[in-house]
């Protein structure tokens, strides 16, 4: 069915520069619905993280209609303790870093009085802080994003204190505006959703599912290494994540087969005790670690690996999608999920589109796995990988949007 391309208001903090998880999950979106001709008129905030390198919009290949990235001074002055207040009285919402909503509202209003957008589309906080506002003032169609729990608070154990938690006074009036002023919701599994439903009033029709976009062309398949089995993590294991299970596992597997040659590789800022943990589990010779690059640079290299792993936190249910199942699947390679034994991840695996699963509390399940990782390899069957759920597909991202 042929759909009018639309005008949209894209409000993501974390878009440009390209950096991080929440950036990816945004910057691939984008990329995926100007491509199909929508307008869209970004306002994004300056990033300042030491620990990773960051691509421009250009070096991606998007055409904006227009990119605002507004800066904020987030060290304790007068000046921002200044901003914090005047954001108070203009949403009625205060927190740490609510300031740049205040900042990016001025941007905000005038191309609300300037376009005439389908609707305005919210990303990571405070983006909802100018949802709210441009919804609440103008009445332009307010499609809200939750790509985690919110308010923050409400993350689930061990990232917080679970559904229950209290939530910070300045913040009171973010779940009252979260349940009346969004038209729609949309989150990237229903297991989220359904956590946030727990706390939220809101009608599960006005709920969407819609995965983080896995980006077919971005990466041509390739066949398994055949000289030796190759494993990379990319990204974040820092606490509450928990490597250890997986290390503990590795030292098992490699005690059994002494004379594999396997290359195991974590990519990124690695947490202060991950030497410790290699010296403890005599890995520190079998381990390489790569160092945070640039996101194409990122996937260029997990080309080259066979499996590519991801490592939840030990939560009693996992309502997260990691933004890594999207770029892992995107590059055809087998996925090896270390992952609570409910969750979305699990999910994945009984359906098929993950191939290797184990609890991430089970070391014996980890060391498990691998051995039928490496039966796989040895029999050359790793390059056989499974398909990608088409839920993740521009295509279908694209065709909810469209709806919208």
């Amino acid at each position: 069915m042929e759909h009018k391309s639309k005008k949209i208001l894209f409000i993501a903090p974390a878009s440009f520069p390209i950096m991080g998880a929440e950036s990816i999950v945004n910057v691939k979106l984008l990329k995926a619905l100007t491509e199909e001709g929508y307008q869209i008129d970004v306002i994004s905030k300056d990033m300042k993280w030491a620990n990773y390198p960051y691509q421009q919009m250009d070096e991606f290949g998007i055409s904006l209609h227009s990119l605002t990235v507004v800066g904020v001074d987030n060290k304790l002055t007068i000046k921002t303790i200044f901003y914090h207040i005047l954001t108070f009285f203009t949403f009625g919402v205060v927190f740490k870093g609510a300031h740049w909503a205040y900042l990016a509202l001025k941007k905000a209003k005038r191309l609300v009085k300037q376009e005439s957008y389908d609707y305005i589309l919210t990303k990571n906080a405070p983006a909802e802080l100018i949802g709210y506002y441009i919804k609440k003032k103008h009445g332009l169609k307010w499609i809200a994003t939750w790509n985690d729990p919110y308010p923050t608070e409400k993350y689930p154990e061990p990232y917080g204190k679970g559904v229950d938690a209290e939530v910070f006074w300045g913040s009171k009036r973010l779940i009252p505006i979260m349940n009346t002023y969004p038209d729609i919701h949309v989150f990237p599994s229903n297991r989220l959703r359904d956590y946030m439903l727990k706390y939220l009033k809101v009608t599960i029709e006005k709920t969407r599912i819609i995965p983080h976009v896995a980006l077919l062309d971005t990466c041509s398949k390739t066949e398994q290494n055949n000289d030796k089995l190759k494993l990379i993590h990319t990204g974040n294991v820092s606490h509450p994540r928990n490597p250890e299970p997986f290390l503990h596992a590795l030292h098992l597997f490699y005690s059994e087969h002494q004379d594999l040659d396997m290359e195991v590789a974590f990519m990124g800022v690695l947490p202060e005790n991950f030497t410790k943990l290699l010296e403890k589990y005599e890995l520190k010779e079998k381990i390489k670690h790569l160092p945070a690059v640039e996101y194409t640079k990122s996937l260029e290299i997990v080309k080259t690996y066979d499996v590519s792993v991801i490592i939840e936190a030990p939560c009693q249910e996992g309502i997260f999608l990691p933004t890594k199942v999207s770029d892992y699947m995107q590059c055809r390679k087998q996925i090896f999920a270390i992952s609570p034994a409910v969750g979305v991840l699990h999910d994945l695996y009984q359906e098929g589109h993950i191939r290797y699963f184990a609890d991430c509390t089970q070391v014996e399940a980890i060391k498990a796995t691998l051995n039928l990782i490496y039966n796989d390899f040895k029999n050359g069957n790793l390059s056989i990988v499974p398909p990608i759920k088409q839920e993740y597909t521009a295509k279908e991202v694209v065709n909810i949007y469209n709806q919208f």
